[in-house]
């Protein structure tokens, strides 16, 4: 029984063009004007780490020399249009962890309001699909070819969002872009997550109702309005309108139609039924206004929800805690995100510093139908893949070596199929004074008291200057729990502010 590789196809049928809206110029689908190199003003920077290292590492693009260096050189819309992209990188798609990558390459590079089509081979519906920006920090590649502070950027940003388990873990990312201090911002109020961390998935609470729906109890419609801090076991009273006890003081304010709310412990919301509720509240004894009394959390914690009553209507609650409750509310993005985690930097973009190679190959088998299928995903190669990536952690870890291993090896204890080499600690620790920090700048000046690191060496002395801080709500967040014991523990404790 022979086995044949086929050469790929040389494009994709133009019957496509009557599935996507506006099939015009290059064949792109809908996208954006031309955009400066760097950047979405005012873009959102809090970013989901939930990219595993596997994916990461082992994906027919970041880890197939001939897309990565095509990837390097090319605007985006030349090589993934739907209608006439490069079928050398059409082809490797087949691979799902080489559409991970990219749905994170696009979330890292593009802005809010830019969006990249692709056609999706996979599954029993093929068709197009559409990739969406968020963090901003190459908006020029959608349509044009990428810098390198361009492509160093973004590589400092895929390696920041991976971990070993895939677990979403919510981020916020620091840095400076050189004349533009919009990009690397900090939220003046953070908002609870949307997405349930373990399995990835939006929570139901955060999607819009499919008809009318009313009530606190109800999981659709809901909008993430804020954090807030308060003693673990205290009583807080927390309303958008509502008084605690007639006659009283109104906490908060409402507009529009009846507002209802509510309360979940941690920094994500929650559906109805998921024991971190804490509480709902759709009126008070002084009327329609909303009022919700909860104990607080063991964590210190807790996040808000609102909603219209019903889910027909359109109204604002204006949140805020009662004056006897000791919470704070509306925290801000460094109260919430305040365990210095370490930085990212170099190239993932380099095809001649891939330590392995992945490819997706059209394989027949007899007379059966052509496959696809994935080779050298499942290779082990000893330390990093991309060996021009690289990670130094914060001097405030027990372990940090031991923590970054964790967090940028797919196989740690084996020290194999890591996304980088962790170089040591950013900063000098006066606990290890023998270990000089890896970075010429505790603080860049560009946004004073974010803490990121910036000019970051490699090993070889080599100076990035396009590195990632990230920060952290849960030290233990992104490795794994059997390993949580000793590897999130920090020699300083960060300042929990109340």
């Amino acid at each position: 029984m022979g086995v044949t590789v086929r050469r790929p196809p040389s494009g994709i049928v133009s019957v496509l063009c009557l599935v996507l809206a506006g099939c015009g110029g290059g064949g792109s689908g809908p996208t954006t004007p031309p955009a400066p190199e760097v950047g979405e003003s005012q873009a959102e920077i809090r970013i989901a780490n939930s990219l595993s290292t596997d994916a990461l590492v082992l994906n027919a693009i970041g880890t197939n020399p001939e897309a990565n260096g095509l990837l390097a050189t090319t605007r985006l819309v030349d090589l993934f249009s739907p209608l006439g992209g490069d079928p050398r990188i059409l082809k490797q798609l087949h691979d799902p962890d080489a559409q991970k990558f990219m749905e994170y390459l696009v979330s890292c590079a593009l802005g809010p309001n830019q969006t990249l089509w692709y056609y999706n081979p996979r599954g029993s519906n093929p068709g197009p699909r559409v990739w969406g920006g968020k963090a901003g920090l190459c908006t020029q590649w959608l349509t044009s070819a990428p810098s390198q502070a361009c492509l160093n950027r973004v590589s400092a940003c895929l390696l920041s969002r991976n971990n070993a388990l895939g677990r979403r873990v919510e981020l916020s990312i620091r840095g400076e872009v050189p004349g533009d201090p919009s990009i690397f911002y900090l939220e003046a109020v953070t908002k609870p997550a949307e997405y349930e961390p373990t399995t990835a998935v939006k929570l139901d609470s955060f999607a819009l109702c499919t008809g009318s729906e009313t009530g606190a109890q109800r999981d659709c419609g809901w909008t993430a309005d804020g954090i807030g801090a308060c003693i673990p076991g205290s009583t807080v009273s927390l309303g958008a309108g509502g008084v605690v006890s007639c006659p009283g003081p109104a906490v908060g304010s409402s507009s529009g139609a009846q507002m209802v709310l509510r309360v979940c412990s941690g920094v994500v919301g929650c559906d109805s039924a998921r024991t971190t509720n804490l509480g709902e509240g759709d009126s008070s004894c002084a009327g329609s206004e909303p009022i919700v009394t909860f104990t607080c959390p063991a964590e210190g914690y807790y996040s808000v929800m609102t909603a219209p009553w019903d889910s027909d209507d359109a109204g604002t609650a204006s949140v805020d805690v009662s004056a006897d409750s000791p919470a704070r509310y509306a925290l801000s993005e460094s109260q919430v995100f305040a365990v210095r985690e370490g930085a990212f930097y170099g190239n993932v973009f380099d095809p001649k510093a891939l330590a392995t190679k992945v490819s997706v190959e059209e394989v027949q088998v007899g007379g059966e139908r052509p496959r696809f299928v994935v080779v050298g995903d499942d290779a082990i190669i000893e330390g990093a893949i991309y060996r021009k990536m690289y990670s130094c952690y914060d001097p405030s870890w027990g372990d940090g070596a031991a923590y970054s291993s964790h967090r940028v090896c797919a196989l740690p204890n084996a020290g194999a199929n890591c996304a980088a080499t962790v170089a040591g600690p950013c900063w000098g620790s006066a606990v290890k004074p023998s270990l000089p920090g890896r970075c010429e700048v505790n603080d860049g000046p560009q946004v004073p008291g974010d803490g990121d690191y910036e000019r970051c060496k490699d090993p070889y002395g080599n100076i990035w200057k396009e590195p990632v801080t990230t920060f952290l709500h849960d030290p233990c967040g992104p490795v794994s729990d059997d390993q949580t014991g000793k590897l999130c523990g920090r020699t300083v404790r960060p300042r929990k502010e109340r």
